[in-house]
């Protein structure tokens, strides 16, 4: 591991030790040779520079070859430009203007590979950067007309190639803006840039050089430009041969804009111009309209600029805006939206109250479990927009959550009905997705209230009313859904401390043998002494479900249970224990864990315990059921389906669970001996399962005659108020007690 670290640093270390090497010699060579030398250096150095670029090129293969090739075209057109401009009497005097040609040609090389590095990195449309260049090149082009340009017009050597000299300066500015943009607008710095940046800023000193030598007889040494423009092919080798060239077109994570860095270039515009008047008169009248132009130029340009960054201030404020009240998935307001769509309403003068209508989804979950989330936000989006069609103009539609959305709309509750009516129409058509074709309906509750949390509050339990009543239903709110809300609330209340107050109780029923009648295993079951009634636990586990106390509660009945049945085999019984599971409980992964301490601390092995759940945990959440089932059955306890038959599960699901046993649920065993059906029914119940092969409970058997039948059609075992009602452990351990007297 560390040979695979290393390496990529070894290589770095031995290319810039390389690349020093290189700038040493040609430095010492350039430095102290004369003017043959030197220029013979600066062509060497030029041309490796160039083969550098596209050796570069070859060896990464960046995804912006183009612009590097660019970069590549513009070297060699820099090249043969400078090599003409520094030696005059190579060219023919009818093509005096052959190496400013060149020289702009690279100069549109090098604007393309910016350009197209600076649309390719951006995440929103934003030409910025190329406005600020222009700004920056006319500034510029301004000093270069005064300071260069226009002295020059009157003095005999004046000449096109002096009007590019000054123009040059102005177009390296504007390149080294676009590469200071690149380099600082995002982070980490790209060391590529930073060397495209040094190469730029050195061609600027060499160009600005050029310019002044075309103005004054008091030149810099044709040495020291030579050095210049050596070390800018130098900078622009190594931008290329660093790795990170590969990665200058890729979007990168965006720096933090500094505002203070517009006010310094406003800045240095007012004061440009402000040092108009002290740089001398116009020698003509055509230096003082180009000078005035120039200046006009600059002084519009920094308004539009400013003028610019004002509207996409605005517009950026209010897209955010936009994006904070809406969903972006359907593009419809989200619930910060309902108190203002509220109140809107509620100002209005048409007929009737402000309603809210909550619709959810049925049967969203199974799409968006089977098919995967993009599958499901299609289903989410052509939702919604079916709400939208079925309600009117003046009414809004609000995703609220997932797969739930709010209707607000100003309607008697006969309208509102209506409108109920006419969505969950709509969503019973079926959706083309790209996965498949969806059928779902959608449930809707209607309530009117003077607050609007209220109102959906209300409008949400009247939604999981409907929805008890069966899909693709509707239902308003009224006084006996507050009152059921109520007590749900009361309920949920009072059965947080029903443990510490003890006022749960595990009653138990037993289970026996068809053959021999003998009772091999005790179902726990769960009851609840409240307000001087013992209630069952269909009138409170779905509130411990939805308030989260069904963990505890659970694994109070799996201690309670376990204690009990130490209890009643140390009096005497061979019996094992059977409890219920809720699917909450299931989706628990610590409920193994627990089941495994509470086995040791009572000295219980698995198969002393069975767990029964029922057909909904292989429809809700088969993965992660099946996970759990799978460790528990490791550790050898059995698990039972209860209610066989009345759910919905397959054959291959329930081949699937480390399902032991069946309990045939008590509707069949309630009409055999009058019912044929129903007898048949038991039978290939009880043949399917001795093929998976799994062993069957017969639940609810009440008569002498229901279980000569069970018996005949060879179910193991049996369990009802024929053999037993549930009773507390005291009922079983006295009845123990009293048979063993007997005997």
């Amino acid at each position: 591991m560390n040979t695979k670290v290393a390496a990529p640093f070894a290589m770095h270390t031995v290319r810039t030790v390389g690349l020093g090497a290189v700038v040493v010699v040609a430095g010492t060579v350039f430095v102290l040779g004369d003017a043959g030398v030197r220029a013979g250096v600066l062509a060497t150095v030029a041309v490796g520079s160039v083969l550098a670029i596209s050796a570069a090129i070859r060896r990464y293969r960046p995804d912006d070859s183009r612009c590097w090739w660019a970069l590549f075209g513009a070297s060699v057109l820099f090249m043969f430009g400078v090599s003409l401009r520094s030696d005059p009497t190579a060219l023919n005097h009818s093509f005096p203007l052959l190496p400013d040609l060149f020289t702009l040609t690279g100069y549109a090389l090098v604007g393309y590979a910016l350009s197209r590095w600076i649309r390719d990195r951006r995440s929103i449309d934003d030409i910025t950067p190329l406005v600020d260049a222009g700004l920056i090149f006319l500034g510029t082009l301004f000093l270069s007309w005064l300071l260069f340009i226009s002295p020059a017009l009157g003095s005999p050597r004046s000449s096109a190639s002096t009007v590019f000299n000054g123009l040059y300066p102005a177009i390296d500015a504007a390149l080294i803006t676009l590469t200071t943009y690149l380099l600082f607008s995002s982070k980490p710095r790209t060391p590529a840039l930073q060397w495209a940046l040094i190469a730029l800023v050195a061609t600027l000193v060499g160009d600005i050089s050029y310019a002044f030598a075309a103005t004054t007889d008091d030149a810099p040494s044709s040495g020291l430009l030579d050095g210049i423009y050596l070390f800018a092919y130098l900078a622009l080798a190594m931008a290329a041969l660093d790795p990170s060239m590969r990665t200058v077109s890729q979007r990168q994570t965006p720096a933090p804009a500094h505002s203070s860095r517009r006010v310094v270039f406003v800045v240095t515009l007012l004061v440009v111009c402000a040092t108009v008047p002290l740089l001398g008169s116009a020698v003509s009248t055509g230096d003082l309209i180009v000078r005035s132009l120039l200046l006009a130029s600059i002084l519009v340009g920094a308004f539009l600029r400013g003028e610019r960054a004002l509207t996409r201030v605005q517009v950026g404020e209010e897209h955010a805006k936009y994006l904070a009240a809406h969903d972006l998935l359907t593009g419809l307001p989200n619930r910060t939206m309902l108190d203002e769509e509220f109140t809107r309403l509620e100002r209005t003068e048409t007929p009737g109250r402000t309603c809210v209508l909550f619709v959810d989804l049925d049967n969203f979950k199974m799409v968006n479990d089977s098919y995967g989330h993009r599958v499901g936000d299609e289903l989410i989006v052509a939702a919604a927009r079916r709400i939208r069609a079925a309600v009117g103009a003046a009414d809004t539609v609000v995703r609220y959550a997932g797969d739930e959305f709010v209707v607000l709309t100003r309607r008697d509750r006969g309208g509102a009905e209506a409108l109920a009516r006419r969505i969950i129409d709509r969503t019973n058509e079926p959706f083309p997705l790209s996965a498949a074709t969806a059928y779902v309906t959608a449930s809707v509750g209607i309530a009117d209230a003077d607050r609007l949390h209220d109102a959906i509050r209300e409008a949400d339990t009247a939604m999981y009313h409907a929805k008890s009543l069966g899909a693709a239903r509707y239902a308003s709110f009224d006084e006996s859904l507050r009152a059921r809300a109520t007590s749900a609330i009361e309920t949920a209340t009072a059965l947080r401390g029903a443990i510490r107050r003890g006022e749960l109780e595990v009653y138990y029923q037993p289970i026996v043998e068809t053959t021999s009648r003998t009772t091999v295993v005790y179902e726990a079951l769960l009851r609840w002494n409240w307000q001087g009634r013992v209630r069952t636990p269909n009138e409170f586990i779905p509130i411990a479900e939805s308030t989260n106390l069904i963990k505890e509660i659970g694994e109070w009945v799996l201690r309670t249970a376990m204690s009990d049945l130490v209890t009643l085999r140390s009096n005497g019984q061979d019996v094992t224990m059977s409890v219920n599971v809720s699917p909450m409980q299931l989706r628990d992964d610590s409920l193994p864990v627990i089941v495994a301490r509470l086995l040791d601390t009572y000295g219980l092995d698995g198969a002393d315990l069975a767990l029964e759940i029922t057909e909904s945990v292989l429809i809700d959440d088969m993965g992660t059921a099946k996970s759990v089932l799978d460790r528990l059955a490791a550790m050898g306890v059995l698990i039972v389906l209860d209610d066989f038959g009345i759910g919905y599960s397959s054959l291959s699901r329930l081949r699937a669970m480390p399902i032991a046993l069946l309990k045939i649920d008590k509707s069949f065993v309630h009409q055999i001996g009058t019912s044929e059906s129903d007898t048949q029914l038991i039978r290939a119940i009880v043949a399917m399962a001795s093929a998976l092969p799994v062993a069957t409970v017969a639940e609810g058997v009440e008569t002498e005659e229901q279980a000569a039948i069970i018996e005949a059609l060879e179910c193991r075992f049996a369990q009802g108020f024929l053999f037993g009602r549930p009773a507390p452990v005291a009922h079983w351990l006295l009845e123990s007690a009293e048979t063993r007297a007997g005997r």
